[in-house]
């Protein structure tokens, strides 16, 4: 069995051991060649090592993983984010569809997440999610980013500026694009509901969610009906505002100028 070869990239000593000892009791696949509590100390051991696998921490007092990803010479390696913290970063991870890790770690998550690394590095899949993440956290216009999709064959990347809107589909989403097309997703809508540009971020393209079962791109939106209580949207869709959403939608649209 060829083992995979990872580092720890993490501040805190205990949670490099605690880490480090799950691993070798419950993921034999994994070899963790080394450890590192900074980004500098990071970068020298990915060098050295050039592994398949890093278990990065988001957050780091001198550096974060993130800053440690850009100076890397390479995205040909697999990445599990490891994070005490539920909210920004996850958002960026979430949107590349990349595998992350909640501390305390969660064994069956760590079992999950290092079977999704093998399938990954044996499809050689996640070079462009991590270069695409990289890219977009070099690159300040929002709207050129583009959203990792998975779908049914595998994964599609779809830059925010051309999605009109989202619909649910039981557990499913369609996306709605500009130039027509539909693309099914295996998420649900609340999952992409917090990863897309919510309505008060400063970009051009945000989205708000009209109703249970529709997230729209306020960018697109070309009637709003308060009458009959729908938007329509560039594409012609007509989408029904919920009762309960209507008045702070109709206040949003009013703090950022649209009504």
């Amino acid at each position: 069995m060829h083992l995979i070869k990872a580092l720890i990239v993490d501040d805190e000593q205990k949670s490099r051991n605690i880490l480090r000892s799950m691993i070798g009791k419950y993921c034999p696949e994994v070899h963790v060649a080394g450890l590192a509590d900074s980004a500098d100390s990071g970068y020298e051991l990915f060098v050295r090592e050039q592994p398949d696998l890093v278990f990065l921490d988001v957050e780091m007092p001198h550096g974060s993983g993130f800053d440690l990803l850009k100076r890397l010479p390479s995205t040909d390696f697999e990445v599990i984010f490891v994070t005490g913290f539920d909210h920004y970063a996850l958002q960026a991870i979430k949107f590349h569809a990349l595998d992350y890790l909640l501390k305390p770690v969660d064994i069956d998550e760590l079992i999950q997440a290092v079977h999704k690394v093998k399938l990954s590095l044996a499809e050689n899949l996640n070079k462009q999610r991590l270069s695409q993440l990289l890219n977009n956290l070099n690159n300040p216009n929002q709207a050129s980013h583009k959203i990792a999709i998975p779908t049914m064959s595998g994964r599609e990347y779809i830059s925010v500026e051309k999605i009109v809107r989202c619909t649910a589909d039981g557990g499913c989403t369609w996306f709605h694009l500009t130039d027509k097309r539909k693309i099914l997703s295996s998420k649900n809508l609340g999952e992409y509901e917090k990863i897309l540009p919510d309505a008060y971020s400063s970009g051009i393209h945000r989205f708000f969610r009209v109703h249970y079962g529709h997230l729209i791109n306020l960018n697109f939106i070309e009637i709003v009906n308060r009458r009959d209580n729908f938007v329509q949207m560039k594409d012609a869709a007509k989408i029904g505002i919920a009762q309960r959403r209507k008045a702070t939608f109709l206040d949003l649209l009013k703090q950022i100028n649209m009504f």
